[in-house]
């Protein structure tokens, strides 16, 4: 039995939205400029799943290689995100206002709240001109604390995220903004990304009139993240996994040269990036796999099943305690992303 080409979403009104089940990531920390040509070719190769963020400062590149690809807006699905110094309800809209903008799209398929936390902007006046992407001007790092951190807006932050601040915070407000945005049909469906189960199980309560479709997170087979996958499938959210072929670990090491990963790839007649794409699928979850060269972009969707044997073995290779994860923004921000 071949693996599925699409997954499906939640969407208002009882309705569901499909997605293609292997996405292509668009983040980067240096200069736009790879953009274009990587997304003209990823839609070339037969990608039709894009994942987007403002923050990422390539929207304007995305936006063009959409339209020179000359694939219709219809048949493309485009998530985006909106960073945390947007989070204030008052200030989703216009996040998502500024990717349509750049992007030159109407709407954008699913909209998703980048992190469970909101960050104090430096004003609505410096929100409407910020840019985003690695240059970190001052509009985009927003208001910052004695050391330099961002300011952390608590009221707007998930309730677990404040709480062990001693603050209180809840992110309702913010998903009902988010709703809103559903409505006047700027997004298809929504959804979260790096929140824990104790931030969806703070969330739900809140969800009114549109569900809660995905959670974006990282996962690999270092950091396969069970009990979160598991926890969605039960509430009928999708996981969508950025980083799925790992970062670089403190000591050098990456899962692409991991000798098992290497092994399997070859037995499967594979290269590693579409084996490690092939076991996310196959687990129910979405993976983003990036790359700006042509025949890795070309490879990596080209994803089959795999024996329950490899499956296993790559299952295997998951780390104690969360030590796989190569994300990690704690430090820099100054608050408890991840929970323990």
């Amino acid at each position: 039995m071949a693996l599925p080409t699409h997954f499906q979403l939640k969407a208002a009104g009882g309705k569901i939205v499909d997605i293609p089940a292997v996405g292509f990531g668009t983040w980067a920390d240096s200069e736009a400029s790879w953009c274009k040509d990587a997304v003209l070719a990823a839609l070339k190769a037969g990608y039709r799943h894009l994942d987007c963020a403002w923050a990422y400062g390539v929207n304007k590149e995305i936006g063009q290689a959409i339209r020179e690809s000359g694939i219709p807006r219809e048949e493309i699905f485009v998530t985006s995100k909106f960073w945390p110094h947007f989070a204030a309800p008052e200030n989703v809209e216009l996040c998502l206002d500024l990717v349509l903008k750049e992007m030159e799209l109407d709407y954008v398929d699913l909209w998703l709240a980048h992190w469970p936390y909101a960050a104090k902007p430096i004003s609505r006046e410096a929100l409407e001109k910020a840019v985003g992407g690695p240059t970190k001007t001052d509009e985009e790092k927003g208001e910052t604390d004695d050391n330099g951190k961002p300011a952390i807006d608590w009221e707007h932050s998930s309730a677990r995220i404040a709480k062990a601040a001693g603050k209180q915070g809840s992110f309702a407000p913010t998903w009902a903004a988010m709703e809103a945005l559903v409505t006047k049909c700027k997004a298809r469906t929504i959804g979260v990304s790096n929140f824990s189960i104790t931030d969806i199980k703070d969330l739900l309560p809140h969800v009114k009139d549109v569900p809660i479709s995905c959670n974006q997170i990282e996962v690999h087979p270092w950091l396969p993240q069970n009990e979160l996958v598991s926890f969605a499938k039960e509430n009928g959210i999708l996981t969508s996994c950025y980083s799925p072929f790992a970062g670089q670990k403190e000591d050098g090491a990456t899962l692409l040269k991991d000798s098992t990963v290497i092994k399997l790839a070859k037995k499967n007649e594979m290269d590693v990036g579409q084996l490690l794409q092939s076991w996310a699928v196959q687990r129910g979850t979405s993976p983003l796999g990036k790359s700006s060269t042509p025949a890795r972009i070309q490879s990596n969707i080209k994803i089959r099943k795999l024996a329950d044997e490899d499956m296993k073995a790559l299952d295997a290779l998951a780390l104690p305690d969360g030590q796989g994860r190569t994300v990690d923004f704690t430090e820099d921000w100054g608050v408890q992303l991840w929970e323990n």
